[in-house]
């Protein structure tokens, strides 16, 4: 017959230990204490039913270790001290041992997870770095394959400064003669004799007969010296090389009248000088010295005579603007000639003359206002980088008419060259580098304008 289970008991008017059996009465040996009868506790189980809501019974769940199942173990000793429970009328229960640090709570506070910035920008950092690292390798991988293929750009360079350092070379080689036909030019005291220093003399020479009949010749001052500022050269295909340059005059001061303190002396100018090649001698293109032109201007735009015969000019192009008119796209350009004094050139009142943008002379001109002075090729002209802001040097040939009302107009009946150098070079060659706008270096250099220039 199994034994009923022992319970043990302190009693709180005397402090003895007794021992009781579920069914024995619960007084105390010692003083006859009643004790009351305890709360039953069932430990939850897996599959134990949970407690009803509403029931008369509260279940908790209760934890023993390995220590507590030994202090209640039937039969071990305890005594006095031994850390049992002596609550009133309660049954000896083991201890509830404390959570340990390292369990910590059952429930456990949960803490919020906060983002560290050091970690993030670190985390970002990386990313960053990864993705500059993939960038530079597609760069460099485009750059491998461009590199493998024929680099037109490159080709176009190399030429170039191959083409620039052959001119050095020549232009190092050829200058002292130029300059030394020029002295002997300048030289001679009479048209004729200055004749045998210019090109095509043959046909040049009645030219500059009628030309001084009107006009005086260039003259230097005695002790003047001619400094070369500049020096080009144009390429003329199938055909001998042209160099134009850019000289500088500086005259020595000169006595005048009886006193010792009157001196003049004369300001220093520029004047543009270009040569041509004949029979292995540089002779000057004389009419491009003097930007010759076979009738008078002033004479010609104010329409004295009042004829429909055209005339052949070296001049500067204007475009004022361009419109539509009759359905057509016009621009509507001015034509001024070269004065000593560059605000003269504004002071001409010339008429307007109306082109047709899509017509030959509209093309030519709408290409010579594109050009652009940085984009300038080597064996190209260059003389025009110099020319005033908005102007274009040009040799055109220009007409008058007369409209159904009487009313007379001028009009552009070829456009000859953009440049002002002579009928043999120039006679319909464009051979110019043609883009772009205006280029702005060469006129920051020299200032606004063209600098005073002696008129032969």
């Amino acid at each position: 017959m199994a034994e009923s289970p022992m319970e043990l008991f302190r009693c709180p008017t005397c402090g003895e230990l007794v021992p009781l059996t579920a069914n024995a009465k619960r007084v105390c040996a010692k003083c006859g204490h009643e004790f009351s009868k305890p709360i039953a506790v069932t430990p939850r189980v897996e599959g134990h039913r949970l407690a009803e809501p509403d029931g008369k019974m509260v279940q908790r769940d209760v934890v023993t270790s390995k220590a507590s199942q030994e202090w209640t173990s039937p039969g071990s000793p305890l005594g006095k001290g031994s850390g049992v429970g002596s609550g009133p009328d309660l049954p000896i229960e083991p201890s509830r041992p404390e959570p340990s640090a390292k369990r910590g709570n059952l429930h456990g506070n949960t803490k919020k997870r906060t983002v560290n910035p050091s970690t993030l920008l670190l985390h970002l950092g990386g990313w960053s770095a990864l993705l500059m690292l993939i960038a530079i390798g597609v760069k460099f991988r485009m750059g491998d394959t461009d590199s493998e293929l024929p680099s037109e750009g490159k080709k176009q360079a190399e030429i170039v400064a191959s083409m620039e350092e052959g001119m050095r070379r020549f232009l190092a080689q050829e200058l002292p003669s130029v300059k030394k036909a020029l002295l002997s030019y300048l030289a001679e005291s009479s048209w004729a004799g200055r004749a045998q220093f210019v090109s095509n003399s043959s046909d040049v020479a009645p030219k500059m007969q009628r030309h001084y009949r009107s006009s005086r010749m260039w003259t230097l001052i005695p002790g003047s010296s001619l400094i070369p500022v500049s020096a080009n050269v144009i390429r003329v295909p199938g055909g001998n090389p042209i160099i134009e340059t850019l000289f500088r005059i500086e005259s020595s001061r000169v006595e005048q009248g009886a006193g010792s303190d009157i001196k003049i002396q004369s300001k220093p100018y520029l004047r543009e000088v270009v040569f041509l090649r004949e029979r292995n001698r540089w002779k000057i293109d004389w009419e491009a010295l003097v930007r010759h032109s076979p009738q008078s201007w002033s004479l010609f735009y104010s329409d004295v005579e009042g004829g429909n015969q055209p005339g052949e000019f070296r001049l500067f192009a204007r475009q004022i603007t361009t419109r539509v008119q009759e359905g057509t796209p016009v621009m509507v350009l001015k034509f001024y000639q070269l004065r000593d004094n560059p605000e003269e050139i504004w002071k001409q009142e010339t008429p307007p003359v109306v082109v047709e943008r899509d017509s030959e002379s509209g093309r030519l001109f709408y290409e010579i206002f594109q050009r652009d002075a940085s984009r300038t090729l080597p064996g190209a002209s260059r003389l025009w980088h110099r020319d005033p802001e908005n102007l274009r040097r040009v040799r055109v040939r220009l007409r008058w008419e007369t409209s159904k009302d009487g009313e007379r107009y001028l009009v552009v009946d070829k456009v000859l060259a953009a440049n002002w150098l002579s009928a043999v070079v120039g006679e319909g060659s464009f051979t110019e580098n043609f883009s772009g706008g205006r280029g702005s270096s060469e006129r920051e250099k020299r200032g606004p304008g063209l600098e005073s220039e002696k008129v032969e």
